[in-house]
Order: structure tokens, then sequence, then C-alpha cells
């Protein structure tokens, strides 16, 4: 293994900067080296553990393999030090050495249903969505912004639910994605990520507290049927993640800006959780300024895959 270059990837994941081609790159070392996994299962928890000091989460515990998705009692989470910790786990344990014949790379649209907001009308549904592919969430709306004819509008930041006398930080939405359909492609592939794009704008005319605007991405094990019941997970139940996140003065802008994150997909992932989000940009706890002039428009997900074509021989 380049140790010079595995920094340099674990850099770039740290400050949520991966590049396609990095995360790529990223994958497959992961899945391929065991020294590398194991390096990144240290780092990534004190990469969390400094998270953790900043944002008085506890995210050193999810170092440990993510459990499939059950959802027993809740806690709050971001999963940030889960993120690629349990790639390679399956191949490792096989027993067998694969063989790698030929390679095809692949990139699909994935999932994500009205990305555009154009059959949506007026508000949002509210809470956390049961279905999936489906928008809810905190109080917003689809209207018109800034040249688009239809647009996500967040009006209000909201606690969260199940956590009594949460602070107001943020407005947040979501979408579950269901990964049945590429389950075989995640199992087989020897690189797979997911990468979410969307569209941001704050149209405040004068500038004004800073807003930050989140686009994240949420791995799970198992079924979705539990999630909307329990949000947010605990800890150990996220599997991977990847966010990407912008501030905000305002000062009446009329260019849209464009959040691009990347997640590395385990073999065992079974759904995604799509938030898009706008709310403080200040210290953990804070409440958010008052919102109303931020959007967000145009969410695309994509699907990327190298497959292998492989013999099996026995170890």
């Amino acid at each position: 293994m380049n140790d010079e270059r595995y920094q340099a990837l674990f850099d770039a994941w740290a400050e949520s900067r991966l590049t396609a081609a990095e995360a790529t790159e990223l994958s497959a070392l992961l899945r391929s080296e065991p020294q590398a996994l194991t390096r990144f299962r240290a780092d990534g928890a004190f990469h969390g553990q400094l998270h953790a000091a900043l944002d008085a989460l506890n995210l050193d515990q999810a170092s440990t393999p993510a459990k499939p998705i059950a959802f027993p009692s809740r806690g709050r989470a971001l999963g940030i030090a889960a993120m690629l910790l349990a790639v390679g786990l399956t191949v490792a344990s096989l027993g067998w050495i694969l063989t790698a014949r030929a390679e095809h790379s692949e990139s699909r649209p994935l999932g994500i249903r009205d990305g555009g907001f154009d059959a949506l009308k007026g508000r949002v549904p509210d809470g956390f969505p049961f279905e999936i592919f489906t928008w809810g969430g905190d109080p917003s709306e689809i209207t018109s912004a800034q040249g688009h004819p239809t647009a996500l509008r967040f009006l209000e930041a909201a606690g969260e639910p199940n956590i009594p006398n949460s602070p107001r930080q943020s407005c947040d939405v979501f979408q579950i994605i269901d990964l049945k359909s590429v389950r075989d492609q995640l199992l087989t592939s020897s690189e797979a990520y997911v990468e979410l794009q969307a569209n941001v704008i704050d149209a405040r005319v004068e500038k004004n507290t800073p807003v930050r605007f989140i686009a994240k991405v949420y791995v799970f094990e198992g079924s979705p049927h539990e999630v909307a019941k329990n949000w947010p997970p605990q800890q150990d139940q996220v599997l991977a993640s990847g966010a990407q996140f912008q501030v905000s003065p305002g000062g009446k802008s009329d260019q849209w800006k464009t959040l691009t994150t990347r997640c590395v997909l385990p073999p065992t992932a079974g759904f995604l959780v799509v938030q898009l989000g706008a709310g403080s940009a200040g210290q953990p706890g804070e409440v958010a300024p008052k919102l109303g002039d931020q959007y967000a428009d145009d969410v695309r997900l994509t699907l990327r895959t190298r497959q292998n074509k492989t013999e099996l021989a026995a170890r």
C-alpha cells in the first residue's frame, strides 16, 4: 500500500471533497487491501472523535461494524466515522481469492423521485416520509424561485420530533431510496458509490446571519420499513454516510450553487436516506435564523459501479 496516496485519499474523504476518481480509487483500495481497511478504521475513529468534541456526538462508536437496521430505541447520530468502514468486510470473510478477468464500469440514475419538484404541489408532507421514494420533512413547500418554475422552499427550522426539547436548528426534507433493484450489482462490484447533487440558492436581498445548506446521504443495511418510526437512527445503524455543506450570508445572489457529495456503498447496503436542509451555520444546537428565502432544486442521485468478472480459487 502506498502510504502517501492513502493519506491523500483519507484527507479528501475527511474534508468531504472526494472527486469521482478519488471515490473510485478509495473504494477499490479498501476492498482489496486489508492493511488499508485496518488503518482507515483507526483514522476514521479518530476523525469521528474530533467531530464528537465539536458536535457532542459519540461518533467513535461507529467504528464497529454496522448492525442490520432494526431501529429499536432511537438516538441522534450522523454516523460520520461509519463511512466506508464496512467496505470489504464481506469479501474479506469469504475465504477465497477473487481473480479479476475483466472490468465493466457503469453509471446510472438511481432512485430519486421528483428530483425537480414538478409533481409535488404546495406544501411538502410533514414529518419523515413513511413511504419509499416520497419527499417529507420539516415545514417546506414547492414554489417558483430565481428562474426555476418549481423548487423546494425551506420555510421553518424544526427540532427532532422524537427528541423532546431539541433545538430548532435546521429545516430538513428526506427521501428513502430502496436499493433492491441494484443489490446484485452491489454484491458483485469491485467499486461502488453514489453521487448526490442538488442546486441551492439563498435569495435574501441583504446580507444577514449565515445559513448553512446541507446535502447528505445515509446508507443502511436491511429493510427501510421501520426507519420512519425511529428517525434519526442510532450511531451503529448507519453503515456509511457522505455530506457536503455550503454556508451563505445572503446578499441577493441570483446564481444557483451545486452541492455534490459522494458516498461509497458497501456490498451489503440495503437502502439510502437522502437529506436536504437549510439552517444554522453556528455551533451545534444553535437555533437557525429565519428561513423562507432558501431554495433547492434539481436533485440527482447517480450510482457508479465497476463490475469484475471473476473466478474463485481456494485460499
